[in-house]
């Protein structure tokens, strides 16, 4: 029975996606379904045959399956559920997804952390505050910072301090918009609503 409610939950979840092919809404619907039941997993414990498999690779990497088009009815869902409660707290919180140390995923991600490389998951949970019970997810945005470049081999200590202090000036002087700051702001303006 609870991997039926798991199921329906996906459903729930899944079955709005737009992606803007109704071929790619249908496949969101059946791997969110498969996903939410084999939640923590890696793809190849949840998909155990390779044509499932290989479907869902596709599907993941193909660019209509948009991050933000995936998670879209689950964030109007918990939205609506949250309209009739008396108050609702909105959680904040920053995930660094660090994977520095698969070689694939090298390129193309950005710095995080201490040395890491990947990407960074900023998320607005709502909460219903007597009995502390997660409601679902209000918010969410998936960023890849730019990597930094290569200060020059043969760069002096001299240079070196021009060159970090011309870098700590060009980022105080960005608009407030552009800095990763700004997405607490970004999921403020956009809860409220």
């Amino acid at each position: 029975e609870e991997v039926s409610s798991m199921e329906n939950w996906g459903s729930q979840n899944f079955a709005d996606c737009q992606l803007g092919d109704k071929r790619l809404n249908q496949r969101a619907l059946e791997i969110g379904k498969v996903l939410v039941v084999g939640f923590g997993q890696a793809l190849s414990m949840i998909f155990k045959e390779e044509n499932p498999l290989k479907r869902a690779y596709e599907f993941l990497a193909n660019p209509k399956a948009q991050f933000n088009l995936l998670t879209q009815p689950h964030r109007s869902n918990t939205a609506r559920e949250t309209q009739s409660l008396p108050v609702v707290l909105a959680v904040g919180d920053t995930t660094f997804l660090d994977y520095k140390n698969i070689k694939a995923k090298r390129d193309g991600y950005g710095p995080i952390g201490n040395g890491g490389n990947g990407l960074i998951l900023h998320t607005t949970l709502a909460v219903e505050p007597e009995f502390g019970q997660s409601l679902g997810l209000l918010w969410q945005k998936l960023l890849s910072r730019e990597p930094k470049v290569k200060p020059p081999v043969d760069e002096t200590p001299k240079q070196k301090k021009v060159r970090i202090a011309a870098e700590r000036k060009a980022n105080r002087d960005r608009p407030f918009e552009q800095k990763e700051s700004y997405r607490w702001v970004e999921a403020l303006k956009l809860v409220e609503h």
